[in-house]
């Protein structure tokens, strides 16, 4: 910053904090009350309040909104508000920038290169910090002249758009390679010689879940989450803690070779299969979502089925069979998921096909992983960095 001139946050604007809504104000009518979470995710619902406001808590698009309070790496940053009239919460400035010596992007932008400073000078906890007005305002920003800084932020803007393209691609990069794996599965598929069975015709037994509730206090014991079947490979290493009687942990153990399959959830998700690699050493039981299927394994290696149940065409039966009106809760039975039919070649076939999938399914998701972990805010941050080092 040594290039221009600096000036405090305090003598660039005025700062307005937003009201302190309590919960109890809270309406269904009105207008949007607009919190942290509103400002850096578009998905969250708005509360609303039809009573009295006064004007300073009132703001429209094109406001400077200064977020000062919350998770630091989340909820800290400045925006410039585009979502229509609202009613400003607390924690959150309304910012009214000197315009005749501060363009109100350039502010936003360099208040955004300076986060690391301002969360480093916020008080409280690991999960929750604030930075007072006083601290905040004494936080100095570059002021080249206007002319400058409107140059500085159309380089800023081209440079974002760019970023935005790159996630733009890695998005559907990542939405290609998740689906990559599923297709290699209907290699099954591919040849009709194969004897077809029912689900219920290959397995010995099937059984649902039990629902408790989550207990960290007093637990001795675990319970899986749905999301324990996002992959062919059981997940069992994020239970929720719960009180687990021993007839009940008896009577919903895990056991290497189950196959689970997921009875409710979306329609895209539902009927999801994994099967347990290892028994668990933990009491851990699996929930009422989920489905046990124990394989007859003199027909059918049960990480087969789990892959089988993940073929295309195994995907349309299920989502077929799967009931309900509401696309975001939608559940399959155990009758209905025992009528699913599925190729099932001879044993040493299986194994053979099993050993190319864990090779292509092991590629895929290591390459959505990858993918998943290219970190666009770090080049956001060295954007904002070079900007304001005179680089841009």
């Amino acid at each position: 910053m040594g290039k221009w001139p600096t000036k405090p946050i305090g003598e660039l604007c005025n700062l307005i904090n937003g009201r302190a809504f309590k919960p109890a104000e809270w309406e269904k009518e009105g207008l949007p009350i607009v919190r942290i979470q509103n400002l850096n995710d578009h998905s969250k619902p708005f509360n609303r309040f039809s009573g009295y406001y006064t004007e300073k808590h009132y703001i429209d698009d094109g406001e400077i909104l200064l977020s000062w309070s919350g998770t630091p790496g989340t909820s800290f940053g400045c925006f410039r508000w585009l979502r229509g009239p609202g009613l400003l919460n607390q924690h959150i400035f309304k910012v009214i920038v000197a315009e005749n010596i501060m363009d109100g992007d350039f502010f936003i932008h360099a208040v955004n290169s300076r986060l690391g400073e301002m969360i480093g000078q916020a008080h409280g906890g690991v999960g929750l910090r604030h930075i007072t007005k006083s601290k905040l305002e004494a936080i100095c920003l570059p002021v080249p002249k206007i002319d400058e800084q409107r140059r500085i932020v159309a380089h800023i803007k081209e440079c974002m758009e760019r970023v935005k393209e790159i996630e733009g691609l890695r998005t559907e990069a990542i939405e290609e390679a998740a689906c990559l794996a599923p297709s290699l599965y209907a290699a099954i598929e591919d040849d009709q010689q194969w004897q077809m069975r029912t689900v219920g015709e290959v397995i010995l037994k099937s059984r649902n879940g039990k629902s408790i509730r989550q207990d960290n206090e007093n637990s001795t014991g675990y319970v899986l989450s749905i999301s324990s079947v996002h992959d062919v490979t059981l997940n069992i290493d994020k239970p929720k803690p719960i009180v687990l009687p021993d007839n009940v942990a008896a009577q919903y153990s895990i056991s290497a070779g189950d196959v689970f399959v997921s009875r409710a959830n979306t329609r895209d998700l539902v009927g999801l299969a994994s099967v347990a690699v290892n028994s668990p050493k933990d009491r851990i039981i699996y929930p009422d979502l989920l489905i046990k299927l124990e394989v007859d394994s003199q027909l059918i290696n049960p990480r087969f089925l789990a892959y089988a149940l993940r073929t295309p065409e195994s995907r349309r039966q299920i989502k077929d069979k799967a009931f309900g009106t509401s696309q975001s809760m939608v559940k399959i039975s155990g009758e209905r998921l025992k009528e699913v039919s599925i190729p099932v070649p001879p044993l040493d076939v299986q194994t053979n096909l099993i050993n190319r999938f864990d090779e292509l399914h092991d590629l895929a998701y290591g390459l959505v992983s990858e993918l998943k972990s290219l970190n666009s805010g770090a080049l956001k941050e060295s954007i904002l960095r070079k900007a304001f080092a005179g680089e841009l």
